[in-house]
């Protein structure tokens, strides 16, 4: 696989990653050839922009393996701007879950830019099974919106420092009302409102596990967009309007071991999430 390392460098203004990421995006599209261009350009507002979808199969936009060395190094800096390096590394693992042997596991991923980061408004994102990632929507400069992010893996193999923090959470809590039996919770799905136990009813050391699993998550991204969706979750209501709640079975192992159990931290308009009821790992972050 055609491989770049990059740096994420440090911004010391609020708007230089965004305008750096602009700039980076900007340039991949420039670098596209007309029929490429328009495949990966498609409408910000299109109902494409929130699709939600964990099987693989066809997106719009192009797919890596359609770019020549030149683009797939222009896209990758683009790419490292966003995720860390556990992150750029998490995201081959997922996907060479999904790949035949010898084959370029990231190939068949799809790049879609949703508006025109040349011209104004946008969103980038990369999709296909089990992984959307770089869903970051720059308005006037800013973040305004994240995700969805979604991610998973099956055979559940990955993924297993998350479900230990989840697991702790649950066993440090100690509080059964956290557990909502009848019912299955699919990762992407917004939480009920009213839904669950408030964090802050938590004692504290099911508080200090649920945001280990939290900061677990953030780790999957570099530092100026994780302080991006820290901002994002304070405005939403932060960790006191955040409610927890535990789905399906006990959460007593990890899914590999045969857990089926689901988990939600939800604010209004924003939620993060694990899934395993269905044998397999789901997971997503987005805020709106």
């Amino acid at each position: 696989m055609y491989a770049v390392v990059l740096t994420a460098g440090t911004f010391t203004h609020a708007g230089d990653f965004e305008t750096a990421f602009r700039t980076e995006v900007s340039g991949f599209l420039n670098g596209l050839d007309k029929t490429k261009s328009d495949a990966c350009l498609q409408p910000l507002a299109g109902k494409q922009r929130w699709q939600m979808q964990y099987t693989g199969g066809k997106r719009p936009g192009i797919r890596i393996s359609q770019l020549n060395a030149v683009q797939r190094a222009s896209l990758e800096k683009a790419l490292r701007l966003v995720l860390s390096p556990y992150g750029w590394k998490m995201a081959h693992e997922v996907a060479r879950q999904d790949a035949k042997k010898g084959e370029d596991p990231l190939g068949k991923y799809w790049i879609t830019c949703f508006g025109d980061a040349r011209k104004g408004d946008f969103a980038f994102r990369l999709a296909e099974h089990h992984l959307t990632i770089v869903h970051l929507e720059v308005v006037k400069g800013e973040t305004r919106e994240f995700g969805p992010i979604l991610l998973g893996a099956n055979p559940p193999r990955l993924w297993k420092a998350d479900e230990q923090a989840l697991l702790s959470a649950w066993q440090d809590a100690d509080n059964t009302k956290l557990l909502i039996k009848d019912k299955m919770a699919v990762a992407t799905e917004a939480m009920p409102e009213g839904e669950g136990v408030l964090f802050t009813e938590l004692n504290v050391r099911a508080q200090t596990a649920v945001k280990a699993a939290w900061q677990l998550r953030l780790n999957l991204f570099t530092a100026p967009v994780r302080a991006r969706i820290n901002k994002l979750h304070t405005q939403h209501g932060g960790w006191e309007k955040s409610r927890v709640s535990f789905y399906h079975e006990v959460p007593t192992k990890r899914s590999i071991d045969g857990g089926r159990w689901d988990f939600k931290c939800g604010l209004p308009g924003m939620v993060w999430d694990y899934q395993s009821s269905t044998g397999h790992i789901h997971m997503s972050l987005w805020a709106k």
